[in-house]
């Protein structure tokens, strides 16, 4: 599934790569083999780890990218499973993992859905495990070559764990096209929007809303806030049958303006967005669309 066209995916931050690509075209691709070169064992290795886990999971690998000048390295893999939504809305499952500098030993994994008009991400809840031990790490020994054998095949223990955690991600997107097809069916009013936008982005606000005019909320309101509601109406796909003043629409403009507005530059919104303050933000605003039914 791409959201892209005609251009780098995701602002810039990603490339798209094919399935039979090695580690090491991966590090290329991801622009990480000169960035650093000390630690391009460990991204090799950390690379080498993700692929044979997603192929024994069945899993499709789409993009890889890098955050933080090279701390972060991600890569997304589509798992099979989408929906579409009335007005012609798809959404695909996709699986997230990253792994950082600091514990290249170990890798993430979140499932997101990615809608494909404007590109927007949200982590759904998922029974798969989070976190993965990188068994092709190697480690330093007192004798030469002072590392351990290096290892190039996924154990049956971790093969099974992948088709395991990869099935409950695919488990996890067929239980969430239901919430969103729910969400799409619900429509919601003006004052509904504006209250929902700040319990997301201003949950202390105890304001009664309904008795202020728009002048006032939108005094009231902080600059997320208000980039939000702006995008309730202006943001890709916000006037498709599934998302025109529906809870589905509310949430999607949260998610948009999250993964494309809010943060100083586009490295520090996706990194937000998917491992940082904002990525909380959409689990909230998630939890108060399905309050909405």
């Amino acid at each position: 599934m791409k959201t892209w066209t005609h251009e780098k995916p995701w602002h810039g931050l990603g490339e798209e790569i094919e399935a039979n690509l090695t580690p090491h075209e991966m590090l290329i691709k991801a622009e990480l083999d000169y960035q650093r070169p000390y630690l391009s064992p460990a991204n090799h290795e950390m690379f080498q780890f993700i692929k044979a886990f997603i192929a024994a999971g069945d899993a499709q690998l789409q993009t890889v990218g890098s955050l933080d000048k090279g701390r972060i390295i991600w890569v997304l893999a589509g798992v099979n499973e989408q929906f579409t939504l009335p007005g012609e809305d798809p959404v695909a499952g996709c699986l997230l993992f990253a792994s950082r500098n600091e514990r290249r030993d170990w890798v993430q994994m979140q499932v997101l859905a990615v809608r494909e008009v404007g590109g927007n991400t949200l982590q759904i809840p998922c029974k798969a495990k989070t976190t993965f031990k990188n068994i092709f790490r190697r480690k330093f020994v007192s004798t030469p070559p002072f590392l351990s054998p290096a290892s190039t095949e996924l154990e049956a223990e971790m093969i099974q764990k992948a088709k395991e955690n990869i099935g409950l991600a695919r488990e996890a997107m067929a239980a969430f096209a239901s919430d969103a097809q729910r969400l799409a069916n619900q429509s919601v009013e003006e004052a509904t929007a504006y209250r929902y936008m700040f319990d997301v982005f201003q949950p202390e606000a105890i304001q009664d809303l309904s008795t202020m005019g728009q002048k006032e909320v939108e005094e009231f309101a902080e600059k997320k806030t208000r980039m939000a509601v702006a995008a309730i109406n202006k943001a890709p796909g916000q006037d498709l049958e599934s998302a025109r003043m529906t809870a589905w629409g509310l949430l999607n403009a949260v998610t948009y303006a999250v993964d494309h507005h809010i943060g100083s530059n586009q490295d520090s919104r996706l990194r937000l967005a998917w491992f940082g303050g904002n990525a909380e933000i959409k689990r909230r605003a998630l939890q108060l669309a399905l309050k909405l039914l």
